[in-house]
């Protein structure tokens, strides 16, 4: 290659070097110099912790986890699932379980049917034998709320009462 042709091809990469340089240099640093202020303005009010569309948003003021009013389902058999099923409809509307985290587990057995309980963490608060019939278990799921949701509200009350900074609310009981 000639001195020549490279010297031109040299020539040509500074010159698309330099007008590219200065065609970027043209454009606004920030997209937000580049939005209307109409539009700028609106950006900036969804941002805002607090606005008049909603309250200010804050933490969480215990420390614990934000997710509560779980409910797992550890079932197996149609009858055991027709018991989560009942017992949840029952309780999505109960502020006291519906603040909890509530397991339901079930352990089948062929000759007695099914060992059912309702848990929040490592405390039983239901328990019962449910036999293969769907009905019974829907019977079954409305005496568990009441007995859950009791349970609850006496747990909460005895916390309320007793509080000491030395002992978990697992150890308290």
């Amino acid at each position: 290659m000639s001195s020549i042709n490279r010297l031109t091809i040299g020539f040509f990469i500074v010159a698309v070097w330099i007008i590219s340089s200065s065609a970027l240099a043209n454009e606004p640093a920030d997209a937000a110099d580049a939005l209307p202020a109409n539009e700028q303005e609106a950006i900036n009010a969804i941002n805002q912790l607090s606005s008049p569309d909603g309250p200010e948003m804050r933490g969480n003021a215990n420390g614990g986890s934000e997710l509560t009013g779980i409910m797992v389902d550890r079932t197996i058999t149609m009858a055991g699932k027709t018991f989560y099923r009942a017992f949840s409809q029952r309780a999505m509307d109960n502020l006291i379980i519906g603040n909890a985290t509530i397991t339901i587990n079930e352990r089948p057995d062929a000759r007695w049917g099914s060992q059912v309980w309702v848990m929040e963490g490592n405390r039983m608060y239901f328990r019962t034998q449910l036999s293969p019939k769907i009905n019974e278990a829907d019977r079954a799921a409305g005496e568990a709320v009441q007995t859950v949701e009791r349970a609850l509200i006496e747990q909460q009350l005895s916390a309320a009462v007793s509080s000491d900074k030395d002992l978990g609310k697992e150890e308290l009981f």
